[in-house]
């Protein structure tokens, strides 16, 4: 991997640590995060009429776009929810953990994606260091949860990571990402609508910053997760930005006051060491 794209899905990852924190910060609302994905849809939607305009109509690019803003609804709703029941610090790398690991198997499964031993070392060091930072040691029924939505999460981003893999090769990144998180807001829209309809101003009210924030980070960080799959094997890009798990441990515990443990010192620095591996792979 290079060391300019490296350095950008480093930035896309700090972006990433930064708006999940304001999200876990209100709550675990999934009315702030619906706000968040509207923002995000009209954001870049005239760029990405601008971009398709006068070009051919790919109906199999924006078939997959829709069909990871299914999964994107779903990974919406889990991360919504394990918010509620568990701190960032334990629900965050789990998800993000257990994301990276399902995405380097199912690359390989599906995608075929060549894996060397230095690269494959990488990723396992990334996935053992981001669990660790999600590591407890006593089990509560809150807790135990709060992981069972975070692997729920992490399963989603495995579906999304791999068809936006696809994706990004048929459909333009800001159609693509305008589509997929338009159906996905959409989808949350239809579902939810009574419970949107009821909470909507309210927490617009309350955490408007917090919805802008997420809805302008949010596609910026994944416009350069989708441009680096268009140059870079998936599960190294997966494996990468995972760095934001270190940010979101730490933002956890000076904002939060959420406990920084010896385990959780120890899963930063083999996230580092998993992302030099990476880096010479």
């Amino acid at each position: 991997m290079s060391g300019s794209l490296l350095a950008l899905i480093l930035f896309a990852a700090v972006l990433h640590a930064t708006w999940n924190f304001f999200a876990k910060r209100s709550g675990g609302s999934l009315t702030v995060l619906w706000l968040g994905a509207a923002i995000s849809t009209l954001a870049t939607l005239p760029t990405a009429i601008a971009n398709q305009w006068g070009r051919p109509f790919p109906r199999d690019g924006y078939a997959i776009a829709c069909a990871s803003g299914v999964v994107h609804c779903g990974y919406w709703w889990a991360l919504a929810r394990m918010y509620r029941y568990g701190d960032i610090s334990l629900a965050y790398p789990i998800a993000r953990g257990s994301g990276v690991l399902g995405t380097a198997i199912g690359s390989m499964l599906f995608i075929h994606e060549p894996l060397s031993l230095t690269g494959g070392l990488g990723i396992a060091a990334v996935c053992a260091g981001v669990f660790a930072l999600g590591y407890q040691r006593h089990a509560t029924p809150v807790r135990i949860h709060a992981v069972a939505l975070a692997l729920l999460a992490g399963l989603t981003i495995t579906g999304y990571s791999l068809i936006d893999d696809r994706g990004v090769e048929k459909l333009d990144p800001t159609v693509y990402l305008a589509v997929e998180t338009g159906v996905g807001a959409a989808l949350l829209a239809l579902f939810g609508w009574r419970r949107l309809r009821a909470r909507l101003a309210v927490a617009y009210r309350k955490y408007w910053k917090t919805a802008w924030i997420i809805g302008v980070g949010s596609p910026i960080t994944y416009l350069i997760i989708l441009f680096a799959f268009a140059h870079g094997p998936v599960s190294y890009i997966s494996a990468v930005r995972e760095f934001s798990v270190v940010i979101a441990a730490l933002l956890g515990a000076r904002f939060l006051h959420e406990r920084m443990s010896r385990a959780r010192w120890v899963g930063i620095a083999m996230v580092v060491a998993g992302m030099v591996l990476i880096k010479l792979a």
